[in-house]
Formats: C-alpha cells, structure tokens, sequence
C-alpha cells in the first residue's frame, strides 16, 4: 500500500516538473521572438532614418542638413554639408569670382567647372574653368525647385544635386536613404568594366564626363571612333563619329565626322543635320545655335530654319572686353538681340531675325578712351534702362567715335553725342558715367535730368539731379549742354 502511494505520487511530481519545463520552454521562446521582434523592428525604424552617401561612404549628418518643405513635402538637402563628399568638390559663400561671405549666394566648384547659385532662384549658372574642357555652349540651367535659404545657409531639392554636383542621385522615399554618385567615381567605375560593352575606352573630356550621370556613355572603340551608350549596352549611337560632346544645357550630343558638324538628341535622333563648319548654342531659352560655313556665321533654331544667313564674320562681342557681361550671354542682349559684325561695321538683328540697327556702326559698347577714367571699366549694356552702347566715327578720317543708346526696339534713347560711357565700382556698386565735350556726369541724373527712366519704374530716382544735356536725338555738339 505505502509503495503504491509513493509511485502515485512520483508520477504526480513528474507531471509537475513536466508542466513547468513546458512553461519555462515556452517563456523563453516568446522571450526570444520578442527580442527578435525588438530587433526587427529596431532595425526598421533605423531603416528609416535620413541617411545620405556619395560615392559610397556615408556623410555624417547635422540636425540641419535635411529640411522638409511643409507646403509640399519635399525634401531639400544642404549643399555646403554635401560639398566636401563628393570628389574633388569644395563650397564656397559668395557669387563666383567675388571675395564675399554672402550666405545668400554660392558656389560649388571642383578643377574644371564652378556652379553658382542663389536663394529663391531656380536658375544656375555654370562655367567651365579650363580650355580643354571644350566649352560649347553659354552655361546656364534651370533646377525643378528654387534655392531655399534655411539656417543661414542654401539648400537644394535632392533631386536637384545631380545638375549641380553633375552627380547620379538616386533618393528611395520609402527608406529616407539618398545616394550620390560623383562624375569622377562614376567614370573609374565604367572605365573598368567598358570592355564588355565592346569599346576600348570612355571618353575623359570633362564635358562628356557629366553626360554619366544622365547614364550615358560616350566611349571610343579601337579604332578611335566614338559612340554613345548606356550602363546595359543599350546603344544610343553607334561608333560612327571622330567626336562627340555632351551638351548638358539642352541635354543633347554635339556630334563630327569628316570635319563636319550636327546635334542628335539624347536618344540619337539627328535634330541638326552635320552641314556646318562648327555648331554653337546662341541661346537655350530661344532655341537658337551660331552655325559657321566657309568662315562665315549665321543662325539657325533648333528646326534648322535659318534665323540669320551665314553671312557674318562675327555673331556676339568679346567678352573679356567687357567686365560687366561675365556672366551675361555675350551673344544674347536682354532676350532678345543678337550683335553681328560684317567687315569691321556691327548691327543689331532680333531673335526673329528682324534688323534693328543695320550693319553700319563702328561698335557695339564703348572702350574707355579718356585718360581721366584710367580706373573705370568699359561699358556695354545699361541693365536699368535696357540700353544698348552702339559707337559711331562721326567722320571717316577720325579714328573718335561717338556714342548713342538704343533700347532693344531700335529707339534711339541717346543720340551721337557721347564721349564715353563707363563705370567704376564704388561702395561695392556699378556706378556709370557719362562724358561730353570735357565733362563728366552721373548717368543716373543726366538721364533723369532728361526724362529718360528706369525700365523698372519701381526705383527711385527722385533725388538725382543734374544739369547736362543731352538733347536725344540731337547730333549738334553745341546743344549738349545747359548751363
């Protein structure tokens, strides 16, 4: 009987022991799958915190280098935190070319080009700092968003970075992760596997460098011609051509064979046949391209319809003539004229091709002559008036010119009367001057004086006050001046 009860009883406690050997199994194995899940779900929410990369590494991020536009969610990445990540780049405050801390304004550069922007803009510019670089076209692009200034500094919609750091840019939404990859890691990166792409090499001009972060490549084949593909083999152009420039402005290819000169498209669809000696975009905006045929230029638009004849011995002035036009289309005046030059007379024809001024005047702008403005610089176009300088040698065995202002329909604002127009930088401003017969003026009050305006009536002028005059229209030197 004793030894009965005492196996029931074993039994009961080996049940016991069995039950709570389940439940501690089973608590640690929900202690393990919610660690797990702690895990998993750490990671996740990691996953979506901001994190940006270029070339590969990981850019240490502030608390400031990601903003979000509250109006439409998108997101704006600082440029000056970038900067320093993408190969060869370096931020700079300030508009190119000028010793300013202006937090307003920036520039990123790298060897061969810089790029300058402002705040609440969407237009930049860029310029290409070397020869070799072979620059064909006037620089500037739009961006999809404007600039914006947060947190003393400039900021830029992420997909913007690509035009402006000539990077590929990929940004996944659902993960807050953005990737950059530079023109120079992108370039090593096809250098080494081009071969299986069946060319020798890439292209290393720097132009056709910035066309591989659009996922184009321009390669040679052994026999040095050249082509244009993308990553996957995907054939643009073939190897047909002894060069190839990218055109990043208008996203298109500048293409020769047999020294002659076309455009195809970014899909390899020929848009300007290759007739011309040389090919040269005039002007974005407008559409329109400097052709050259036996040394003679015209224009034509990007239908190929002739604007102007090949005619000419120049289209646009020189701009390190001027200081003023450095980053101006020299080949452009306020949208809308063109300055041509045909044996050593210049004129002015409009986009439509329509004369302006005929092809007789001795020059477009002024060359300060004076010896009293030895400091001052040489002057071209009066922005606030939309003036245009135009000189005249009032006599064929005078080598002194007069000069007048015409306004982009051809009105004449000053007559032949002018000695001199230039300015001098006072103050950190563009002052102009005006010289007649000895003397000397300030522009702004001889031109009120006169009752010739700003184009943007919302300055004030009120208290400029000057006695020449300049009698518009009149050529008579004794009639410039009141006293």
């Amino acid at each position: 009987m004793d030894l009965f009860d005492n196996e029931e009883l074993f039994k009961e406690e080996k049940k016991k022991v069995k039950k709570k050997g389940i439940i501690i199994i089973s608590c640690i194995v929900v202690a393990i799958i919610l660690i797990i899940g702690i895990v998993v779900a750490m990671m996740y929410f990691q996953s979506l915190q901001w994190g940006i990369s270029a070339n590969g590494v990981n850019v240490p991020l502030k608390d400031t280098t990601i903003i979000t536009d509250e109006q439409t969610g998108k997101i704006f990445v600082s440029i000056a935190d970038v900067a320093p990540y993408i190969t060869g780049y370096t931020y700079l405050h300030g508009e190119y070319g000028e010793n300013s801390e202006d937090n307003n304004s920036g520039v990123v550069q790298c060897a061969d080009e810089a790029v300058e922007f402002h705040a609440n803009e969407n237009k930049i510019s860029k310029i290409l700092l070397k020869e070799d670089t072979n620059d064909n076209e006037y620089g500037y692009m739009y961006l999809s968003e404007k600039i914006k200034y947060a947190n003393s500094q400039l900021y830029a919609y992420v997909e913007d970075l690509n035009p402006i750091f000539n990077a590929k840019v990929t940004y996944t939404v659902e993960t807050n992760k953005i990737t950059l990859f530079g023109t120079e890691f992108l370039y090593e990166q096809y250098q080494a596997g081009i071969a299986n792409l069946g060319y020798n090499s890439l292209d290393s001009n720097f132009v056709n460098k910035k066309a591989l972060a659009s996922d184009m490549i321009v390669a040679k084949n052994a026999n040095g011609l050249v082509g244009i593909i993308r990553p996957d083999g995907t054939e643009i152009a073939g190897p047909r051509y002894t060069n190839v420039q990218w055109l990043e402005t208008t996203e298109e290819f500048l293409v020769e064979n047999n020294d002659k000169y076309g455009i195809i498209s970014e899909l390899g669809q020929s848009k300007i046949s290759m007739n011309y000696d040389s090919i040269k975009l005039l002007d974005k905006d407008s559409g329109l391209y400097i052709v050259e045929s036996n040394e003679k230029y015209g224009v034509i638009n990007k239908s190929e319809r002739q604007i102007l004849y090949a005619e000419f011995d120049e289209i646009g002035v020189d701009k390190n003539q001027y200081p003023s036009l450095k980053d101006e289309n020299q080949f452009l005046f306020f949208d809308s004229i063109i300055p041509v030059q045909r044996d050593e007379k210049w004129g002015l024809y409009n986009i439509n091709g329509e004369v302006i001024l005929p092809v007789e005047y001795d020059s477009i702008g002024c060359v300060v002559s004076s010896q009293q403005t030895r400091s001052s610089n040489n002057a071209i176009l009066l922005d606030d008036y939309e003036g245009i300088i135009v000189g005249k040698r009032m006599n064929e065995n005078d080598n002194n010119k007069k000069y007048a202002v015409y306004n982009p329909l051809g009105e004449q604002l000053v007559g032949f009367l002018l000695d001199n127009i230039f300015y001098r930088t006072e103050n950190g401003e563009d002052i102009y001057y005006l010289e007649m017969n000895g003397q000397q003026g300030n522009l702004d009050e001889v031109f009120r004086a006169n009752g010739i305006r700003k184009v943007n009536t919302g300055v004030d002028d009120s208290n400029l006050t000057n006695n020449m005059n300049i009698n518009n229209g009149t050529s008579d030197a004794n009639e410039i001046v009141r006293n």
